[in-house]
């Protein structure tokens, strides 16, 4: 089973400005962020999700217009110990291959200490560890004041217990944090977690092969207010074809991983999973908008085949090669991960029939207080202070790289993400399902039921509902 997803979309965002001004921070992770944008000509979550970082983000102002500090002068307590997923050795060694990287945390840790005071003891241990970590800790009774949020430590963070209501310490309301982030971290209506950032998913696309082929652009589309999925078909299946004579189709309008689907969820105004339904945890995935989602793909990969049947990352070679038309990347990524000789431009998701203009999938994190935290003020204001610096950083690198219009878009697209945490036993079984279901002819509803009735399952495990 391919588990090249949203897996890990999630160390992501809380190292992402690394793919703006400097290389990954956490080399020794088991999964690779992919925190540099050279380094990630495929973006999956796995190796996209820091990308987010380029888009600049500056909280929920579509805009882009400046948030003004909301730092305090001084604290009573300054001392903080967090858990995180790069560890002090990998990144003294990235810094000495980039003096001006950027860490979410470690960066933040010098800029604290330096105005409060106080010490800052950074848990540094791999990727995989960090929720084992973190749930010995508290259940010993150990300090522990701020944590990662992602995909796969949600929602048993939230619902053993793990983590406190982050409301309590941080005014989710004031217009600097991500009501997208907040939302995916909701359980038991409690918002376990805060960010100011996250990477949208986007239409990365080969622009000399559609002036080639004299097709309108994705973005074109977009700008002219008609970038639909009828549009998306249209131009991908224009753009199919069998070039060598052999009856299979050689060049193809799209491609990308597997979990494709769940970015058509959510431009269709779905996210993957339920956490909120008076029945406990449950999918959405046969719902009406997840049936048109299905059945829009099965006929994309089954019978008109304009979209490739997913074979790992073959989408790359393919994209890099001028077989592909389009593909998917996280924020601004496309533009400098593929060297090749094509001109590579982006547009947002084409809208689904029951979506709205801007709706999209995406990655994103946050931070979480634990429930043994023992400064937990000093906890969101060490937060409140990593993503200000991230987005000082992060909006001068790229309105210079890509202009303020293309930052502000994708700023408004990051504010719009659907987004649910997979950890929970039986998604990747859920997600296998789905993706042989569409690929193979199996009746949509067929396909959706066995999903959803396997994502109940895995959450009757996981949370004991």
């Amino acid at each position: 089973m391919k588990k090249k997803f949203l897996a890990l979309a999630m160390a992501l965002i809380c190292t992402v400005s690394l793919a703006a001004c400097g290389d990954s921070a956490d080399q020794d992770k088991d999964k690779n962020d992919g925190n540099t944008v050279e380094n990630n000509a495929g973006g999956d979550a796995e190796n996209a999700g820091n990308q987010g970082g380029e888009d600049g983000n500056t909280g929920d102002n579509e805009g882009g217009e400046e948030v003004k500090s909301a730092l305090p002068d001084s604290l009573e307590n300054a001392d903080l110990v967090i858990v995180w997923h790069t560890t002090e050795e990998s990144w003294n060694n990235t810094l000495q291959e980039n003096p001006n990287a950027f860490d979410l945390v470690w960066s933040t840790k010098a800029a604290f200490e330096e105005k409060y005071g106080g010490t800052v003891e950074v848990i540094g241990v791999g990727w995989a560890e960090q929720m084992g970590t973190v749930i010995s800790k508290v259940n010993a009774g150990e300090v522990c004041d701020l944590v990662q949020a992602h995909d796969q430590n949600f929602p048993t963070y939230g619902a053993k217990n793990i983590v406190q209501d982050i409301s309590q310490y941080i005014d989710l309301n004031d217009g600097f944090w991500y009501d997208s982030v907040t939302k995916a971290f909701t359980f038991n209506g409690k918002s376990y977690a805060a960010g100011a950032d996250a990477s949208p998913v986007v239409i990365s696309y080969n622009k000399t092969l559609f002036q080639q082929y004299g097709q309108k652009t994705p973005r074109e589309y977009f700008e002219e207010g008609n970038w639909t999925w009828d549009t998306f078909r249209e131009v991908a299946m224009a753009m199919t074809g069998d070039t060598d004579g052999d009856g299979n189709n050689d060049i193809y309008g799209f491609d990308w991983w597997d979990s494709f689907y769940v970015q058509m969820l959510a431009a269709n105004g779905v996210a993957t999973i339920n956490y909120g339904a008076p029945d406990g945890v449950v999918s959405n995935y046969t719902t009406p908008q997840a049936i048109e989602t299905f059945t829009f793909l099965q006929d994309g990969y089954f019978t008109d085949k304009f979209i490739h049947v997913p074979n790992d990352d073959k989408f790359i070679s393919d994209f890099k090669s001028g077989k592909l038309a389009m593909t998917c990347e996280y924020g601004f990524a496309a533009i400098t991960a593929y060297e090749c000789d094509y001109e590579i431009d982006w547009a947002p998701l084409p809208t689904g029939p029951s979506g709205q203009k801007y709706d999209c999938g995406g990655a994103l994190t946050g931070f979480s207080i634990p429930v043994t935290s023992a400064n937990p003020e000093g906890a969101a204001v060490f937060a409140r202070m990593a993503y200000e610096m991230q987005h000082e950083l992060n909006t001068s690198n790229n309105v210079a790289k890509y202009g303020q219009e293309d930052v502000d878009l994708m700023n408004t697209l990051a504010s719009h993400i659907y987004f649910a945490p997979i950890g929970i036993e039986k998604f990747w079984d859920a997600n296998w399902t789905l993706r042989s279901g569409m690929i193979e002819g199996t009746p949509v509803s067929t396909f959706a039921t066995t999903a959803d009735e396997q994502i109940r399952e895995g959450a009757t495990i996981t949370l004991g509902q």
